[in-house]
């Protein structure tokens, strides 16, 4: 095949998402997007501003009163309420540490993610010009199996990108 006829056999599959959009696609169905971790980050860092707020309301007999002719027994309500502030928390908090080792354990869990994907992606490509280059005959077992092939990686890829391989428009923007 000349530089030419490659390019036309690859232009074929212009219409699907790229090995990046689908590695995108698979993170965020896995929830190991690195915008989850920035928002953690973020929230962290907020709720160091906020007050630790306490509370008490009690009802009872809060004094006796002995009079020669009764006692006099008052039932009243009492409340309370306070607030503090850690703010020692905005310079460091401990959760940091354990948000610093779930960022690293989200990281690697992506760069698996990315890695199976394109590895699947590329594996599905080459069954595809395969098929293309040399277009099976008829209906024999190895045409067979090498369309159960394509068919089965393109079924793990939509499930590990939510639909992404076969429905792109529908899978990426719906979780954009």
């Amino acid at each position: 095949m000349g530089a030419q006829s490659v390019r036309a056999v690859l232009d074929r599959f212009a219409c699907e998402p790229d090995v990046g959009a689908l590695q995108k696609a698979a993170a965020r169905q896995a929830e190991a997007e690195p915008e989850r971790m920035h928002a953690w980050e973020k929230r962290a860092r907020w709720a160091a501003l906020l007050p630790t707020l306490r509370g008490n309301a009690s009802h009872g007999p809060l004094s006796y009163a002995i009079t020669t002719h009764a006692s006099d027994i008052a039932d009243r309500w009492r409340f309370s309420v306070g607030a503090s502030w850690r703010l020692d928390r905005l310079v460091f908090d401990r959760s940091e540490v354990t948000l610093e080792r779930e960022a690293e354990r989200l990281a690697e869990r992506r760069d698996a993610i990315y890695a199976e994907v394109a590895k699947l992606y590329f594996a599905r490509r080459r069954l595809e010009v395969q098929a293309l280059a040399d277009p099976p005959g008829p209906a024999t077992p190895q045409a067979i199996e090498h369309a159960l092939a394509i068919d089965e990686l393109t079924a793990v890829l939509d499930g590990l990108t939510g639909g992404a391989l076969t429905h792109p428009k529908g899978a990426l923007a719906s979780h954009d």
